[in-house]
């Protein structure tokens, strides 16, 4: 068997537009292409970043359908081992075909206003999975050196 646990950011039957303040997450066990489980869970707010991350750990998540999410944040979930599918938007069932069948990428569950680039991918969507970017910009902590 190929469990995948899967949870998706959800706002009246969308992906919600940013992770870093979702209320709620779909969370769908598939095998293949088979729904096995599928319900939806609060997420913690008053707890912090690292609460919100620590709760899709908790439910051994792989893999996370939102859209926006925040530099530091994205990091977490991804040091942790959840491969991170951001900058998405649409019908959550829509979303969830196209994640499952290999056509989450194309345009129509691309988020508004995230411009297309040249390699396709608008608002940096996948990088953060393949350590891209490493080393540039101003970093997240205190004492962290520019290089």
């Amino acid at each position: 068997m190929n469990k995948v646990r899967i949870a998706l950011t959800v706002w009246n039957g969308r992906i919600a537009p940013v992770f870093d303040v979702a209320g709620t997450v779909r969370l769908v066990e598939v095998d293949g292409e088979i729904v096995i489980d599928d319900r939806l869970v609060s997420l913690p707010h008053s707890t912090g970043m690292m609460r919100r991350v620590a709760a899709l750990v908790e439910e051994n998540i792989d893999a996370l359908v939102c859209g926006a999410v925040s530099r530091p944040v994205h990091r977490m979930l991804v040091d942790s081992g959840i491969k991170v599918h951001s900058f998405v938007s649409g019908e959550e069932d829509e979303v969830l075909k196209a994640l499952l069948t290999g056509g989450l990428e194309e345009n129509p569950f691309i988020m508004p206003g995230c411009g297309m680039g040249r390699n396709g991918r608008g608002c940096g969507r996948g990088a953060g999975n393949r350590g891209k970017g490493r080393n540039r910009g101003r970093g997240f902590g205190p004492g962290r050196k520019e290089v």
